[in-house]
């Protein structure tokens, strides 16, 4: 049997040519939180197709595993707001990863992620929205995902993830919650409300492998201030279900701090705006985040994309109304624009591509990812075996 048919059954059927490592979840978490491992696997918020080949090369010569994700706001089944439906996100990462060579028995693992599908507010829309979107991601290969239902009450988030996530564990995919909306004005969450969650959870039988917590940080170009000791506390007090942390928000952390994760119970770390800044070429501080300019951002003429095309982005964002951490918004209409210049201009392509490179090349020996393809390789016949017996024992029961 060749290591490539312990792929997830749900990838295999989306793309039955595919040699790409694209791999559970789970293998790889699993992998990170094994005694005496010490790693974090990276997952990037790649808005846009001109910030994956500097991954993937980065990701292959350190021998990285990686986590491809998109949130619900940045790819819904309209596209988000960086017009990328699920379909077309994995579509485009396999598709780079064959392209670069990435294949085969010999390939890094990584994986693509269905990120914050969030709901808000109790409503059938919400709900059923959240749910189509988990379908479709199954249905297109995806191998990890994120239900977030932190915004709500703790009976509505129980409930409601209970719901949403029976089809994620049913496929055996790796599960990550969350509790205290990240960045949100209600402040920190407690370690109280993380086991509250995760034990309710696990009575359901759906404990979710990796839980988000409201620890300090925020999504976008904003310094970060994680609580590391609240960190610790609430991955200890989750030992007994072996629930690790998911650090969102890490754009905007001191690469030496993010260093530090692994020995506070945090085994992913999602990396998000980081990259827009690469791709645009964006002055950052010495946090890594973007420096303001007026309602825009400090562009370096010598970085990322072109000046003329940065001007014209900026006067659409001022005609707009988009401002500051808004400005993500402008993916979806300069995605063709970004691509086309990317494609048609060498000097452009290389600037950006070694700038992600070397980018990632620093977060991956940060987070002690290097070298870890071959034990996350090592992990998936036991994901395998573990869903199967899982399997064999709801069939005793049915």
């Amino acid at each position: 049997m060749s290591i490539l048919d312990l792929r997830p059954e749900n990838f295999k059927k989306a793309f039955p040519d595919s040699k790409v490592m694209h791999v559970n979840g789970k293998s790889i978490i699993q992998s990170a939180m094994k005694e005496g491992n010490h790693w974090v696997v990276m997952a990037v918020n790649t808005r846009h197709e001109i910030a994956i080949p500097g991954l993937i090369k980065a990701s292959m010569e350190l021998q990285a595993p990686v986590i491809y994700e998109l949130a619900l706001s940045e790819s819904d089944l309209t596209g988000g707001y960086t017009g990328l439906t699920p379909k077309d996100f994995i579509t485009l990462v396999v598709t780079l990863n064959e392209k670069m060579g990435n294949v085969g028995e010999k390939a890094v693992p990584f994986t693509c992620h269905r990120d914050h599908t969030t709901v808000q507010e109790i409503t059938r829309k919400a709900f059923d929205k959240a749910d189509s979107l988990i379908k479709a991601s199954i249905e297109a290969g995806y191998g990890s995902f994120s239900i977030d239902c932190s915004f709500l009450p703790m009976e509505q988030n129980i409930a409601l993830s209970a719901l949403l996530s029976e089809q994620v564990v049913r496929a055996g995919l790796m599960y990550e919650s969350e509790v205290g909306e990240i960045g949100g004005a209600h402040g920190n969450s407690s370690v109280s409300e993380a086991v509250t969650l995760v034990e309710a959870l696990a009575k359901l039988g759906q404990c979710p492998d990796l839980i988000a917590i409201n620890n300090g940080t925020t999504h976008g170009n904003v310094r970060g201030n994680i609580d590391l000791k609240l960190t610790y506390n609430t991955y200890k007090a989750m030992a007994p279900w072996g629930v690790g942390i998911a650090q969102h928000g890490t754009t905007g952390t001191a690469i030496e701090d993010v260093g530090k994760f692994y020995k506070y119970g945090i085994f992913k770390a999602n990396v998000g705006t980081t990259w827009q800044n690469v791709i645009w070429g964006i002055d950052t501080d010495e946090y890594g985040v973007a420096v303001e300019k007026g309602p825009s951002y400090q562009k370096n003429p010598d970085k990322g994309i072109s000046m003329d095309l940065w001007k014209k982005m900026e006067e659409y964002a001022l005609s707009n109304n988009m401002k500051g951490g808004n400005m993500k918004k402008l993916f979806k209409p300069f995605k063709d624009a970004m691509a086309q210049e990317y494609h048609s201009n060498a000097k452009i392509r290389e600037r950006i591509d070694q700038a992600v490179y070397e980018t990632a090349a620093a977060y991956f020996k940060a987070l002690q990812a290097v070298g870890k393809a071959d034990d996350v390789k090592a992990q998936m016949e036991k994901t395998v075996s573990k869903q199967e017996v899982k399997e064999s024992k709801e069939r005793d029961y049915e």
